[in-house]
């Protein structure tokens, strides 16, 4: 245990290290518009989002992993400039992004409401998911530039992950805004393809299922459409189901981002996929465990779900990314660790340590 407990030590200093040289200085300036957010309006952080003037920015913390993680996973080849012209102009825009979030999404937020409902024919019900799109997809598009300017153009490959997992919340978060609710056909059969093993698993835990409202058997549940009625403990209730609530969003973007995660892993190709698919596949499963906890608290513990269903998400597919990702690196560290036995003991100075490296 102690043995143990001194590698991790020495594995956190030396990834402590890592962060504390003069080529990781850029990485603040990539995630300085976030610090700068997180300061001025630290509301919009919190795991409640979308609720009255708040732009829901909880996602955005997710970015420190992945920006910090794609640079840990490339570190040798990104190489800080020195050139003071490219400083200067990483810094006029860093200014531009920070007038941006400032001027639209803190201080004239209620303004610009109005103005995207009335001009650009965003739906009054989502015109935050608009605004929290557009946060995304200026993030986006200034991680992809300050790379290029404060390390290089060809380096953009590198740092991608997060850029994917930006566009795509944006993308999905604009789509919820120009069509919300049920608008997408083609996405709201999702919601049934969710909700179908919700209910089965809810049926084996005890609820009884395809039950009438008014009937006395506690627990029960009837899905009807994109209605779904809900008795327990605490009264009866009705959940409105449309694909942004049922975790469409986050199944798509999380998988995404396991995709291109594996995709950077040093592994032969057919492992590439498994890892790809069972990572995506336990995302979709993810989704089903946050539903089924949502169902729970109604049942048990309140009617009003609403804090706790914007919360739970979030927690849950982070929590997930970050354990599938230590599995998937542990098992390759071993199985490397297992290849190169034999040949270090054929050649004791060629040995190396274990660890995954990133694809070339």
């Amino acid at each position: 245990m102690k043995l143990r407990r001194k590698q991790i030590q020495k594995y956190l200093v030396r990834l402590l290290n890592e962060f504390r040289t003069r080529d990781a200085l850029p990485l603040l300036v990539i995630l300085g518009p976030i610090l700068f957010l997180m300061v001025i309006d630290p509301a919009s952080f919190t795991l409640v989002s979308f609720v009255g003037r708040e732009i829901g920015r909880a996602g955005f913390v997710f970015l420190f992993f992945l920006v910090a993680w794609d640079f840990h996973d490339s570190r040798e080849q990104f190489k800080a400039t020195r050139s003071r012209w490219r400083h200067l102009l990483s810094l006029m825009l860093f200014i531009a992004v920070v007038a941006y979030y400032s001027y639209v999404d803190v201080f004239n937020i209620d303004s610009f409401r109005v103005y995207v409902t009335s001009q650009l024919g965003v739906s009054q019900k989502s015109t935050l998911s608009f605004f929290a799109a557009m946060d995304f997809i200026v993030f986006a598009t200034y991680c992809l530039a300050t790379t290029a300017i404060l390390y290089s153009p060809r380096r953009i490959p590198l740092m991608v992950t997060p850029v994917i997992y930006a566009f795509g919340s944006g993308i999905l978060a604009t789509m919820d805004a120009f069509f919300p609710e049920d608008s997408l056909a083609f996405l709201q059969i999702w919601v049934y393809v969710i909700w179908d093993v919700v209910i089965f698993l809810l049926s084996v835990i005890g609820y009884h299922t395809n039950v009438s409202p008014l009937s006395s058997l506690r627990p029960s549940l009837q899905l009807t459409g994109n209605r779904l009625f809900l008795c327990g403990q605490k009264g009866c209730t009705t959940l409105v189901i449309f694909w942004p609530s049922s975790g469409v969003v986050s199944m798509i973007v999380y998988s995404l981002v396991i995709l291109v995660l594996m995709v950077k892993l040093d592994a032969p190709r057919k492992r590439k996929v498994l890892y790809a698919v069972v990572g995506a596949a336990g995302t979709y499963f993810v989704n089903v465990i946050r539903i089924i906890l949502i169902v729970l608290y109604v049942t048990y513990i309140g009617l009003d779900v609403e804090a706790f269903h914007q919360s739970i998400g979030e927690v849950l597919f982070i929590a997930w990314i970050f354990i599938y990702l230590l599995l998937v690196i542990r098992m390759e560290n071993a199985r490397y660790r297992q290849l190169e036995r034999p040949r270090g003991m054929k050649h004791p100075a060629r040995g190396r340590t274990g660890r995954v490296r990133p694809s070339r």
